[in-house]
């Protein structure tokens, strides 16, 4: 969860202490009329639907992000807030001038400039990135960035423990996106919280994610669904056939097993290797075969593609916890924190 640093905190109560003034008012931006007229060519008229249609998905990731914009300033101006008012009530409680007369004693006073030694040390082990300038040139600087980073860790710690102390729980919804969580499932369909992964069967990235996310809904038993969809990448050309190989050993009952053999060896992504997996699987091979000819496949895999696109995915893996966003190969850590978060929401 995002922490002010102390600085800004300071800045925040600073501006908090004086009147307030009004600021200015955000004007209502019109939107046009998609049936309006956009040019006229002749006896022919372009309306905006038709300038639209031309940059939708332009159009569509503009309002995401702008969404996601909007979503993190508030959860920033949230936690800011939330930090002045506990140190506010806590200066109060303790007799203090205020706020910073708190942090003052809690977070300033208490650090000590670095020993040289220590100083040293960090010039040493980062002396590559000093362009070459002299230690005695950068201690100093180096002094007054290990003396921030002490100040910020007590002031992270002080606002942790005042925010348990009084109980704070953040009900201000995060960021999500109206993801369809149909395809390939792990987990009961009733889990409070649901995953989807948009992935590559050829991408190094997705395999790493892939078991990262397995071992972070293993720590939730019961509470945790994963779908699956695909996301082939146009540079993996063998991202295709292994969706394929995956969705036919599905037809059998066999979707994940035959997920977990592609993503364990993604260097040998080829029809041999898919029919020596459908063998082991004990799958019906004629059937196997034949599936692969069957152009719904391509269809489904295209589908997924095209409702990733409209989510913003660009890249691989893509995740979408109850329809908070969650991109690249995040390590179990992260998953854990972002499931326990949802439960927690849901109060699971």
């Amino acid at each position: 969860m995002h922490r002010p640093p102390f600085a800004a905190a300071l800045a925040l109560i600073a501006l908090s202490a004086t009147p307030a003034l009004a600021g200015p008012t955000c004007p209502a931006i019109p939107r046009p009329d998609a049936k309006s007229a956009a040019a006229t060519i002749g006896d022919r008229t372009l309306t905006l639907a038709d300038v639209d249609a031309q940059i939708a998905d332009q159009l569509c990731k503009a309002r995401i992000e702008l969404a996601k914009k909007e979503a993190e300033l508030r959860q920033q101006a949230l936690e800011q807030l939330v930090a002045e008012r506990l140190l506010e009530s806590e200066a109060k409680a303790r007799g203090l001038a205020g706020a910073e007369a708190l942090i003052e004693a809690e977070v300033v006073k208490p650090v000590a400039a670095p020993p040289e030694a220590e100083v040293r040390a960090f010039y040493t082990a980062n002396q590559a990135r000093m362009g070459g300038a002299s230690f005695e040139d950068m201690a100093p600087r180096i002094a007054e960035h290990l003396a921030q980073e002490a100040r910020q860790g007590r002031f992270d710690a002080l606002v942790t423990g005042l925010r348990e102390k009084a109980k704070v729980r953040v009900t201000l919804e995060p960021f999500r996106l109206p993801v369809e969580a149909v395809g390939p499932a792990r987990g009961p369909a009733d889990a409070p919280v649901t995953i989807v992964s948009f992935a590559d069967y050829e991408c190094p990235y997705c395999a790493r994610a892939a078991e990262s996310l397995k071992a972070a809904a293993a720590q939730f038993p019961g509470k945790v669904r994963v779908v699956f969809r695909d996301f082939p990448l146009e540079f993996h050309a063998n991202a295709v056939p292994a969706a394929i190989a995956a969705r036919c050993a599905g037809a059998q009952g066999k979707y994940y097993a035959m997920h977990d053999k592609l993503f364990a060896d993604q260097k040998s992504l080829d029809p041999a290797t898919f029919k020596g997996y459908a063998e082991a699987l004990g799958l019906d091979g004629a059937k196997f075969q034949a599936c692969f000819s069957d152009p719904k496949h391509l269809a489904g895999i295209s589908a997924d593609q095209q409702a990733g696109k409209a989510l913003g995915v660009e890249g691989t893996p893509a995740f979408f916890v109850n329809g908070i966003p969650l991109s690249g190969a995040q390590p179990t850590a992260a998953f854990v924190a972002a499931i326990r978060a949802e439960l927690e929401r849901k109060g699971r």
